[in-house]
């Protein structure tokens, strides 16, 4: 009957104190940092919804034990660093799917448009900036400028020759697809009434064939080659810039949208110089209409930058398949309203699209693409099922940025075939582009089907949030409440933007956080709060999973931790 008797029964006292020590596990090292009395928002997934605990502890730059306060007291010692943050939300680190941190960077110390708010603001932020420019023959350049300003999203050349015919003006546009230049600059471009659109461009005109002074797309290149280079330092200065912005947002790993040499030189100095406090996942911008070039130069910048700091991967690969509604460069399935004849152009043949994607995955690239209209969704998808095709294998983790219209037929294509949904939901309400300058191109039943992040997450596809800063706002909390609302951030009431596309708050949240880290295959180390994974934490001043959806973005980031340590923090402002 010895079934029924234990052990410790049957055993001497001298060989139960040795399995005692044998067996008793040393205690835990203290923890740096513990996090009590606050709303720990885990991600991680049960019956009930996301995991919701109370105390978080971390040690080494790495989660430690995820629980409630008694759960981790025992790892409070003498030196730990113990936060009591009633009434505060802890979320995993935003990431963001989709940025241009050099970009916002140059423009925040150029000649920045974005804030202007009517015409004459732009106006009177271009006559300053002029004013301030020492050298009389020098360029005055900047971007940022609001295209729905402008009637049919088309700025003229001679307001800008009113503040200068004789210097060189020039401004991009918000959306990076449009230019406005002046007459000058028109000149110094060698862009006459004779001038062909190129392929991919267009040159706006006026009613005799003049060049108006708006520039789509690849229209914009004669004027931008004559344009000063910034140094080395001078990128540097302004990533550092835009990298504090970041940390500021709650932003601790990004994929940036589209890389060249210089941008990746300047990722490598700050990395170097300490300054990268966001891991970057680069997208080297690619040609679709020259596979065999882009992989060739793709692979020559991963060779030079891969691997040469941790914080920076140069992994992925970017392609602009078409343009913007607002410039009637997108490419639709059904012509724009406005121009019957018309639907936009892809940037490159079905077959050399094909071939540019099987030949960048086949070499271990991620293939990220620029996507508005639902004819180039569809292509999109096209070439990524011709190089599943080949490769048999789904878990590519390609993805389709913007996707302004998708067409419902493809919908079901996502989850198929693995692609991932990258949704600047910022865009998704009804704001001047939309009511003014898209309604009338695309008419309302179009309009109302806009950036169905809803229906693709119903069709079981992974949605993921980008910002596409300097575009619009880098702020995670200003798309999580339009992904919520659909409606306008700055109001608390408002018409809705395609009603039953909206993603309850969990849903919104895990696109900032474990869905992208996915998207940045590392899903194994972030995205989420749990014992194991990189301690890349964010403290807001409001429990936004549980408040109304209109005060989503009154919230703010008061602490940013990247990798264990305090990257941004309210009481010290960087």
């Amino acid at each position: 009957m010895y079934g029924s008797v234990t052990l410790r029964a049957l055993a001497p006292a001298a060989l139960l104190a040795t399995l005692a020590c044998q067996t008793a596990p040393p205690p835990a090292p203290p923890a740096d940092l513990v996090i009590v009395d606050a709303t720990v928002w885990t991600g991680m997934a049960t019956a009930e919804g996301p995991a919701r605990v109370g105390a978080v502890a971390v040690r080494n730059g790495v989660i430690v034990a995820v629980g409630e306060r008694t759960e981790v007291q025992g790892l409070v010692g003498p030196s730990t660093k113990t936060l009591s943050l009633p009434g505060r939300l802890v979320l995993p680190g935003f990431i963001d799917g989709h940025v241009h941190p050099l970009g916002a960077g140059r423009q925040h110390f150029g000649c920045s448009l974005q804030d202007e708010k009517t015409v004459d603001d732009v106006l009177a932020k271009v006559r300053a900036c002029h004013a301030a420019a020492s050298d009389p023959k020098a360029f005055v350049f900047g971007r940022g400028f609001d295209l729905s300003l402008f009637k049919d999203a088309n700025p003229h050349k001679r307001l800008l020759d009113e503040i200068s015919r004789d210097r060189p003006l020039y401004f991009r546009g918000a959306d990076g697809h449009s230019g406005w230049a002046n007459s000058a600059a028109l000149a110094l471009a060698g862009v006459t009434r004779d001038t062909p659109d190129p392929p991919h461009g267009k040159i706006e005109r006026d009613a005799d064939g003049t060049p108006s002074g708006t520039l789509r797309e690849d229209a914009i290149e004669p004027v931008e080659k004559h344009l000063p280079q910034p140094t080395l330092d001078d990128d540097v200065k302004a990533l550092r810039w835009a990298v504090g912005r970041l940390s500021a947002a709650g932003i601790t790993s990004i994929m940036d949208a589209g890389v060249d040499e210089r941008r990746l030189e300047a990722y490598l100095a700050l990395a170097r110089a300490g300054g990268l406090d966001v891991d970057v996942v680069a997208c080297i911008v690619v040609d679709p209409a020259d596979p065999a070039r882009a992989l060739r130069e793709a692979q020559a910048l991963r060779s030079r930058f891969d691997g040469q700091h941790p914080r920076l991967r140069v992994t992925a690969t970017k392609i602009y398949l078409d343009g913007v509604l607002e410039g009637e460069t997108a490419a639709l399935l059904h012509p724009y309203d406005t121009h019957p004849e018309h639907k936009g152009s892809i940037n490159a043949t079905p077959a050399q699209l094909n071939e540019t994607v099987a030949l960048l995955e086949a070499d271990g690239f991620q293939v990220h693409m620029h996507v508005i209209g639902d004819a180039a969704a569809r292509a999109a998808l096209d070439a990524y099922a011709h190089a599943r095709g080949i490769h048999h294998d789904a878990d590519r983790r390609g993805t389709l940025a913007h996707l302004q219209l998708v067409d419902a037929a493809d919908h079901a294509r996502f989850p198929q075939l693995g692609v991932i949904v990258n949704a600047q939901s910022l865009w998704a309400y009804p704001d001047t582009y939309i009511v003014d300058i898209n309604t009338p191109q695309v008419g309302g039943a179009r309009v109302a089907r806009m950036y169905p992040w809803g229906s693709l997450r119903r069709a079981g596809a992974r949605v993921v949030g980008g910002s596409d800063w300097p575009v619009s706002s880098e702020d995670p909390l200003d798309a999580i409440e339009v992904m919520v609302r659909r409606q306008d951030p700055s109001k608390e009431q408002g018409p809705t933007l395609g009603e039953g596309e909206q993603l309850d708050i969990d849903t919104a949240l895990r696109a900032y956080t474990r869905e992208a880290a996915f998207l940045l295959r590392d899903e194994a180390r972030r995205g989420q709060i749990a014992p194991g994974l990189a301690a890349d934490l964010i403290v807001l001043d409001a429990d936004i999973a549980a408040g109304a959806p209109a005060a989503i973005n009154d919230a703010t980031v008061q602490l940013t931790i990247k990798d264990g340590i305090v990257v941004f923090d309210t009481q010290t402002p960087r």
